[in-house]
């Protein structure tokens, strides 16, 4: 008596098919699950067999063995209760398990309590993808996670109450009607932030070039100039989630047990993260707030108080957008394509150069600015001084111009994903070095420019192949095919960085 069926094994924010084989012989009554299960894997046993009696089936006095394919990786989580349950059933011939059973063209996925009712898991959307790319018909799951794997197209929803009416819908006694498919739409952009940056225009077209071409941005000034504010305006300036982007998004979230973000998802780690929580690890791997910012932005306010190991481990998911992760028996690749932007004061009062303010020493300025030695600040694209505004511009009416620049950027967008289609990337904060030159072409004024440029600010290769992408960014914001002088000198002062970086020697 043998009998075979599909579910899913969850990596960080990753579904891999998963096949339960189980096998009932005579002999000494034992039940043994194999195949690396975890120890919530292992405990299950007591779940099952008080769920298969609570429910009126008799568990079987035979060997029960249940092999977790493939083998090699490790099984953890309560989703293969009800699995192990049904397989169990099935091996006695109380469910058809045949081809072209229901049995056959299922996932299934589930937590059992000990009367046989099913309890909602964690990742059942991306539980649902990897149903989708198995081929199968349908995924059967706790009808509580029916509505969030309901965003998945293409496979039928059944959401189940307990297992006896999981059996009698596999025997095709009882119909449970498909969950309705939910279409993935993000709700509408919220400008307010965008509006509420008066009196610095400078300000909203750093961050409509950052928002366009995925560039990372520096907010550096004073307390109380609304660098905060400008980090949410970005939020605002960035289109709204593709289906395809949504799924990637609510699939992370998913699979960590948390409310999947109908838009862009906004994160603002506090200084004191450590590095394992910023970029993902532990074990069993867990994703970090690079991952969770994925598609969205990731805020980190006063950089200069992170540690410089929490900097340092940035560097990867920055160059490369996705993180990789190695721990004993496990690896893991997790995506973290997001808008970098951070914000930082002048001196760790925040008032330099203003001395009626500031009574910082040379010396304590020189260490808070040490930070910007960093290889990371070499990733940065944009860095914009902020200061504190007049109260005319304060006061006065939102500028009705700061309302178009959303669909600027979207333009800008546009033009991005139909040049690099077909590439490995999309927009211009990723274009590779190797492919600079393909995409950022100067002219012979412009050469000289970034020549000069180069020799002024003692720009590093990477520092050069940033300003060529913002030059390319600011030309498409104008509609330009060529990045003209004015789109590369624009560019070339927006890497205020350069100037900020030398300010410790002046003091």
């Amino acid at each position: 008596m043998f009998c075979t069926l599909y579910t899913c094994t969850q990596q960080a924010a990753k579904g891999i098919p998963t096949t339960v084989e189980t096998t009932l012989y005579n002999g000494m009554p034992y039940f043994s699950i194999v195949g690396l299960p975890g120890n919530t894997v292992r405990e299950s046993k007591e779940r099952i067999r008080s769920a298969l009696l609570g429910c009126g089936f008799p568990f079987p006095a035979k060997r029960i063995t249940v092999n977790l394919a493939p083998a090699h990786i490790r099984k953890e989580g309560a989703s293969f209760d009800f699995p192990i349950a049904v397989s169990i059933l099935a091996s006695e011939d109380s469910i058809p398990s045949g081809p072209g059973s229901l049995l056959s063209e299922s996932l299934l996925a589930g937590e059992l309590s000990l009367n046989g009712e099913l309890r909602p898991v964690p990742g059942t959307l991306v539980m649902a993808l990897c149903a989708r790319s198995m081929g199968l018909k349908r995924i059967l799951l706790p009808a509580e996670n029916a509505a969030d794997a309901s965003y998945v197209s293409g496979i039928d929803v059944i959401g189940i109450h307990t297992l006896s009416e999981a059996a009698a819908y596999l025997q095709g006694k009882y119909t449970i009607e498909p969950c309705p498919y939910h279409s993935p739409m993000s709700i509408k952009r919220d400008i307010s932030p965008l509006l509420a940056i008066r009196g610095q225009p400078e300000v909203q077209r750093a961050l409509t070039i950052a928002a366009a071409g995925h560039h990372s941005v520096l907010l550096w000034g004073p307390p109380g100039t609304g660098k905060t504010m400008a980090a949410r305006a970005l939020l605002s300036l960035l289109p709204p989630l593709r289906d395809d982007e949504f799924l990637e998004v609510a699939a992370i979230y998913n699979s960590m047990g948390l409310d999947m973000p109908l838009s862009r998802p906004f994160r603002a780690p506090h200084h004191t993260i450590s590095p394992y929580t910023l970029v993902g690890g532990r074990y069993p791997i867990k994703a970090g707030e690079v991952t969770l910012a994925h598609k969205g932005v990731l805020f980190m306010d006063e950089i200069a108080e992170f540690s410089r190991f929490t900097l340092e481990s940035l560097r990867q998911p920055l160059e490369n957008h996705r993180i990789e992760i190695d721990r004993t028996g496990q690896s893991v690749e997790l995506p973290a394509h997001f808008v970098f932007i951070a914000s930082m004061n002048p001196c760790p009062c925040g008032y330099y150069p203003d001395r009626t303010r500031c009574q910082c020493t040379p010396g304590e300025i020189r260490h808070y600015l040490k930070a910007l030695q960093s290889p990371l600040f070499d990733r940065i694209d944009i860095g914009i001084h902020m200061d504190v505004p007049d109260y005319e511009a304060l006061s006065k009416a939102p500028d009705p111009v700061s309302t178009s620049l959303a669909d600027q950027v979207e333009h800008a967008c546009g033009i991005q994903e139909e040049r690099y289609r077909g590439l490995e990337f999309s927009c211009n904060g990723e274009i590779p070095p190797e492919r600079i030159q393909d995409f950022c072409v100067l002219d012979s004024a412009g050469e000289e420019i970034m020549r000069q440029a180069y020799k002024v600010y003692q720009l590093s290769a990477r520092g050069y192949h940033r300003i060529l992408k913002t030059a390319r960014t600011i030309a498409d914001l104008a509609d330009s095919k060529e990045i003209k002088t004015e789109h590369l000198c624009e560019a070339i002062s927006l890497r205020s960085l350069d100037a900020l970086s030398k300010v410790p020697e002046t003091y």
